[in-house]
């Protein structure tokens, strides 16, 4: 029996930020939708907003004015960004010291909204993603929050809309086999080959990532390989080719190399805390096609 239409506009989810003329994360114009949430801790993430699964606060140095009005809003105290001892851990997140920042340099990441509400944002702005786009769920990790997923992905569909899911894999297969009939392209991160480089760098076992993704493939889904080039971790020709041929060994035909983002350490300081690789220089484009001659030499179509 199928769920009331009812039942699943009404499931809330927990989403950090949307982006509606995303380009990078599937085919076409997209909107692009951020979970909170993820299994993972890689080293490089470029998201650390999206890690934990509840609501949190960030602060954008830039904005900052210093004027102490986030810290006197604060019926705690404890409210400061200026690294002064202050225990964000503390925070309560009653949002005042947001709504004392003149400046809109404190801002909360992480909002409920209801699936029937991302649909309806989505379908208002159908006639510029139906030409080739669609509405991609990414994180953090949104198998995180399957129900969500669920619920937002078969709304959208049913609607008309291209979905897309990127996803690290590492979820229950019951959880990808409920999606698979409502999503159109699964974004497949896929960081090492090897488990223990897997452990050391993200925290966790790539094992069931890896079932997942053959599961997948052998179901007849779609699915594009992306791995995130790091350097020093994983963008060395050895690497890349073990991540190919595991992927082509698992079914898949397609796969996107993605070169590093610099900006990525400037996020860390939103939450106050210190990016773990310290600076890194993005490959060049002769590197990046070398490691993509590579992948193709494993008998996967680059997709770029």
């Amino acid at each position: 029996m199928s769920t009331p239409r009812s039942t699943l506009r009404a499931v809330v989810g927990t989403v950090f930020a949307v982006d509606e003329t995303a380009t990078h994360d599937g085919p076409g114009l997209r909107m692009t939708v951020y979970l909170k949430g993820c299994p993972l801790r890689c080293v490089w993430c470029h998201s650390p907003e999206s890690q934990a699964p509840e609501p949190e606060i960030v602060w954008y140095a830039t904005r900052c004015q210093r004027c102490g009005a986030c810290v006197e809003a604060c019926p705690q105290q404890i409210r400061s960004f200026s690294g002064d001892g202050a225990d964000p851990a503390a925070c309560e997140l009653c949002e005042r010291c947001v709504e004392a920042c003149s400046s809109q340099a404190v801002e909360v990441k992480g909002q409920l909204l209801t699936a029937g509400e991302l649909a309806d944002r989505a379908l208002r702005l159908k006639p510029f993603y139906v030409h080739g786009g669609g509405v991609t769920l990414t994180g953090g990790e949104p198998t995180f929050q399957p129900e969500f997923c669920l619920a937002a992905l078969t709304l959208l569909h049913e609607g008309g809309l291209h979905t897309a899911l990127e996803t690290t894999g590492l979820c229950r297969p019951a959880v990808l086999d409920s999606l698979r009939p409502v999503c159109d392209l699964f974004l497949f991160d896929l960081k090492h080959a090897d488990d223990a480089l897997h452990r050391r760098d993200t925290g966790v076992s790539n094992e069931r990532i890896l079932a997942n993704l053959a599961h997948l493939t052998a179901s007849g889904a779609e699915v594009l390989v992306r791995v995130p080039c790091i350097p020093g971790h994983n963008d060395d020709p050895a690497t890349i080719k073990a991540i190919a041929r595991t992927a082509a060994a698992c079914g898949v035909r397609q796969i996107s190399l993605l070169p590093y983002n610099p900006a990525t350490p400037g996020k860390y300081a939103w939450l106050n805390r210190d990016y773990p690789l310290g600076r890194r220089e993005p490959q060049s484009r002769d590197q990046m096609e070398h490691l993509e001659a590579l992948a193709a030499a494993a008998g996967l179509q680059v997709v770029r």
